[in-house]
């Protein structure tokens, strides 16, 4: 990108991108604002330090229609993200196993008790 369309960006001729780019001159906060909806990281702008939280513009497009969705909606999406989400109520069984599970299973703090059907004596 050169220096008329990161000017462009914020609403500014190429002159002053040019002036803020030999330290010349000081963006305003108008102009910040509009690159940061850009995607530009603002804070490594000003400081050179990389933000840890920037997010990418699918990331924002992500954040923004979650947003002004409808509650089922958004219990939907966050079920699918975190894998809670089946295809269907299907049965599985093995022998006398009273439990399946399919698929990737967080398993800290779990106690098994692993035993037939008899008692013992």
């Amino acid at each position: 990108m050169n220096q008329t369309d990161f000017g462009r960006l914020g609403a500014v001729s190429k002159g002053s991108q040019i002036l803020y780019e030999k330290g010349d001159g000081s963006p305003t906060a108008d102009y910040l604002s509009a690159i940061a909806l850009s995607g530009v990281d603002v804070q490594y702008v000003l400081t050179g330090v990389r933000s840890s939280v920037a997010l990418t513009s699918e990331e924002r497009l992500l954040i923004e229609r979650f947003r002004e969705s409808e509650q089922e909606l958004r219990d939907a999406a966050l079920r699918v993200l975190l894998g809670g989400l089946t295809s269907g109520t299907t049965s599985h069984t093995f022998k006398e196993v009273g439990q399946y599970i399919q698929g990737s299973v967080n398993q800290t703090g779990l106690t098994l008790n692993v035993g037939g059907s008899k008692r013992k004596k």
